[in-house]
């Protein structure tokens, strides 16, 4: 049976995803969200580009999809502990389990990406406000929280405007999830490891295939 998703993003307005689940109440408390300064990129920034479009076309269930994908497995596997995420070649920081990045999770159209920013050239994402040497190259967040984000950017973003976009998180501000459209332009620039900010460093997808 259809039900929704309740999402509370900070704002504290509500936000009605379709999903195929039990009413649900996730808040989003995240340290991040606390930084004011950056407060363009800590909630979603949507694009209705066709640069982010399979050709100016997607379809919004397959986001869903995709999002159900991040839930059934590195959700799965890893909920709620807490994780140091690691750009490609970051050495760690911290004591914590790592994951490196980026990963992806795909359902035909659409695809959501989790990458370190530092990866990414600035002013490439909209509403980016940072430059790539600014972000850090590991962060410390939980899965739950960047399915969350995922959620709240398919909700603000696809759900309701029928565009796509990304939203920054982590306790650094330093994770990018973005969703995109699986053969856009930007997914194919994003993949190809060409946009690298402040690194040198290749880009190893970990891809969750469709």
């Amino acid at each position: 049976m259809m039900a929704r998703i309740y999402l509370m993003p900070p704002s504290g307005s509500l936000i009605l995803i379709p999903f195929y689940c039990a009413f649900v109440f996730v808040t989003l408390a995240h340290p991040a969200f606390l930084n004011t300064t950056l407060s363009d990129e800590l909630h979603p920034q949507c694009t209705e580009s066709n640069d982010w479009m399979n050709g100016g076309y997607f379809n919004p269930n397959e986001c869903l999809d995709a999002l159900e994908k991040l839930e059934s497995t590195d959700f799965k596997l890893y909920r709620s502990r807490d994780i140091e995420f690691l750009a490609p070649g970051a050495k760690s920081r911290t004591d914590l389990d790592t994951v490196r990045l980026p990963r992806r999770y795909t359902s035909g159209g659409c695809t959501i990406i989790i990458a370190m920013l530092s990866t990414i050239t600035e002013n490439f994402l909209p509403g980016q406000v940072r430059q790539a040497d600014e972000y850090s190259d590991t962060d410390r967040s939980k899965f739950s929280y960047l399915w969350s984000i995922a959620a709240w950017v398919d909700g603000t973003c696809v759900s309701k405007a029928s565009m796509l976009g990304w939203c920054a998180t982590g306790a650094h501000s330093s994770i990018g999830v973005i969703v995109v459209g699986t053969k856009s332009k930007v997914n194919r620039i994003i993949s190809s490891g060409l946009l690298l900010g402040n690194t040198n460093r290749s880009a190893g997808w970990n891809v969750h295939a469709s």
